[in-house]
């Protein structure tokens, strides 16, 4: 793993202060990004033809005809958080983008079949992106229920992307959508690095590569094995990709902090998921209302 596209943690300087904010350049708008963001495409890689739909989104065309659609809202969110680190955040995007536009298109392979955490609002999102780039029928993807909000989804991973997987693939591959979970996990339990915990007093990081963070949250024995000390149950975060908060739910300052480092997390990361806070109870992981101000 450790892909370009993999989330760099945004400047979280962890010491759970975390001490986000810097004075910032003014902004430029959402066109001209768009239009340094061609720029440096065509530079990296004058072989592709690139077109602009609409301010941030482009049609990316390969010199064998095949096409990418690539949207730039998490580059341009990336970006604002950063203006004067402009140029880094489009040479990150750009190189990410190149592997995927010249990466040819593998056929499945269920040794790598991956689960990944969305929240249920990426799905209406995708679908309108579909539809506003006047696609009939969007993309399907494979996906269930997990918890509230929260959704699973199945992707191949390779070295260079993920691709999520279609009802198509599954049914091609041979696959039983009933095992899906259970192979997921287990290839899951291959690819991720050895597990690594950060912070102190109750509240803690886990860092596990940078991609697949969110998607702990489905392997049970990680939930049950008592690696993380804290009290009560478990009670996490997963403001964004590759990022995984822990506390516990009789620790009322911890939960507190988790709030806190939530909200920021949110602000400042790309690739963002969800605010709500899941306490893990009866092997599941359910939603948590903490009495915390």
């Amino acid at each position: 793993m450790n892909r370009v596209m993999s989330l760099v943690l945004p400047c979280l300087g962890f010491c759970f202060g975390l001490g986000f904010g810097c004075s910032k350049p003014d902004v430029i708008t959402p066109a001209q990004f768009t239009r340094d963001f061609v720029a440096a495409i065509r530079q990296a890689d004058p072989k592709l033809k690139v077109e602009i739909l609409h301010d941030l989104e482009l049609k990316v065309t390969a010199p064998g005809g095949r096409e990418s659609h690539a949207f730039l809202n998490n580059a341009y969110d990336g970006y604002k958080r950063d203006p004067a680190g402009k140029e880094t955040v489009i040479h990150r995007f750009v190189v990410a983008g190149l592997e995927a536009y010249n990466a040819p298109e593998e056929k499945l392979d269920p040794t790598r079949i991956v689960p990944v955490i969305k929240d249920t609002a990426w799905l209406e999102e995708t679908r309108q992106a579909t539809v506003a780039r006047g696609i009939d029928k969007p993309l399907e993807s494979v996906h269930e229920d997990f918890a509230p909000g929260l959704v699973v989804l199945y992707a191949q991973d390779s070295p260079k992307t993920i691709r999520y997987l279609t009802p198509k693939d599954v049914q091609e591959a041979g696959l039983d959508r009933g095992r899906l979970r259970r192979l997921a996990v287990e290839n899951l339990g291959k690819v991720l690095p050895q597990i690594q915990f950060r912070g102190t007093n109750g509240l803690y990081m886990v860092i596990a590569g940078g991609d697949y963070e969110t998607s702990l949250l489905l392997v049970d024995s990680f939930w049950t094995n008592g690696r993380v000390q804290v009290k009560g149950d478990y009670v996490v975060s997963i403001p964004a990709r590759g990022l995984l908060f822990v506390t516990g739910s009789a620790d009322p300052e911890g939960v507190r902090r988790l709030k806190s480092v939530t909200e920021e997390a949110l602000k400042q990361s790309s690739y963002r998921l969800t605010s709500d806070l899941f306490v893990y109870r009866g092997g599941k992981f359910q939603a948590f209302q903490p009495s915390v101000p």
